[in-house]
């Protein structure tokens, strides 16, 4: 175990609730601390303006970070605002590193030649944009980690200069370091295939899904479809491709796209409050008793609930919409979950963008 100081994306809320921080503002009882309450706030406003410079920084030594936090601040900071700071950025990390696992050639099949994404989980940003295929997006993770076993399952060699090679490698074994894993992502993938998009098409479509992955940004002229190429987690990729197909829907049910629920982190919980909508779901749909409701995102089960009852949801000036409360279904779930669902399984060529489907026999119409 190994201890660092590391500044987190949350740092500003994280400080300001801080009751060290609290008690210096309120009292001057501290050594060195000024009996100006104008000047203590200065001092405070000084330390939390470097925090928030420092987001996703980790230092290994206590003179590391205190050194490139407050030797820069004009007059200085007090004891107990420096200590504030340095406890609250202080983490423990255990060792241990997770290389991420070839994944299966089928999988690297169906990516083709695609663009990647590498995100530092410590201040969400993504610090190299690269391509390849096969199992390439997790190169420099492996060679960080000296992982030589994995690196030999490569099918292509990286193309950067030994700068920009020395300098991710560095940032990934910082990123570890500080306790935390690389995030990959996807921005872009069959390029060039006939089946999948053009090289200008790809490139246009990386930009959008890797900004994407930094809160707030926005290219003004391809705001309107930037919600189509988002970028995915690898590991949502690998469980698309390589997941078995979905069985046969039961008749009547519901489909549900519900794409917050590919979300990482994201709880069984949060996957039911998302999925009850409000939906345009009609009478023949809600009249059917525990009707299957089967949630999927980027083309992956997530759920699968039996609905109890629906409620209406008002919206001024349009049609009725409907939320529904239901149970999560054992059976359902052990025949569905985890497994690829597809447009054609409900007679359809692409989904719909409203997530809406309903799956009913002939003999009764309605949504």
């Amino acid at each position: 175990m190994a201890t660092v100081w590391t500044i987190p994306i949350d740092i500003t809320s994280r400080w300001l609730d801080n009751a060290e921080v609290q008690t210096f503002l309120a009292s001057n009882d501290h050594d060195n601390a000024s009996p100006d309450p104008r000047v203590r706030f200065a001092q405070f406003a000084d330390v939390t303006k470097s925090l928030e410079r420092h987001i996703g920084h980790t230092f290994s030594s206590v003179q590391g970070a205190a050194t490139a936090l407050f030797d820069g601040i004009e007059g200085g900071v007090p004891v107990a605002l420096k200590l504030a700071a340095l406890r609250l950025i202080l983490k423990e990390v255990y060792q241990t590193r997770h290389a991420p696992q070839p994944f299966p050639k089928r999988v690297g099949e169906e990516l083709g030649t695609y663009v990647y994404a590498l995100l530092d989980p410590r201040s969400r940003s993504v610090f190299y944009v690269g391509t390849g295929r096969g199992t390439r997006v997790y190169g420099y993770v492996w060679e960080a980690l000296a992982e030589n076993e994995h690196r030999q399952t490569l099918e292509d060699t990286e193309t950067d200069g030994a700068e920009v090679k020395a300098a991710t490698i560095a940032r990934i074994r910082e990123i570890f370091d500080s306790g935390h894993e690389v995030e990959h992502y996807i921005v872009a993938h069959r390029v060039g295939d006939a089946t999948g998009v053009g090289v200008v098409d790809a490139v246009r479509n990386g930009v959008v899904g890797a900004l994407g992955l930094n809160e707030g940004a926005v290219l003004a002229n391809l705001a309107g479809g930037a919600g189509e190429h988002r970028a995915v987690p690898v590991d949502d990729l690998v469980l698309q491709y390589a997941a078995e197909p979905v069985p046969n829907l039961p008749t009547p049910c519901v489909v549900l796209e519900v794409p917050a629920a590919s979300r990482r982190g994201v709880t069984s919980e949060q996957v039911y409050e998302l999925a009850r909508g409000a939906w345009a779901a009609g009478a023949a749909v809600r009249n059917t008793d525990d009707i299957p409701v089967i949630v999927f995102a980027d083309n992956i089960v997530r759920a699968a609930y039996r609905a109890k009852s629906w409620t209406s949801v008002a919206r001024p000036g349009d049609a009725s919409l409907w939320r529904f409360t239901g149970e999560s279904d054992t059976e359902l779930a052990s025949q569905f979950v985890n497994k690829r669902i597809v447009p054609a399984k409900v007679g359809l060529k692409k989904w719909p963008t409203h997530g809406w489907v309903p799956h009913l026999t002939q003999a009764r119409p309605g949504r």
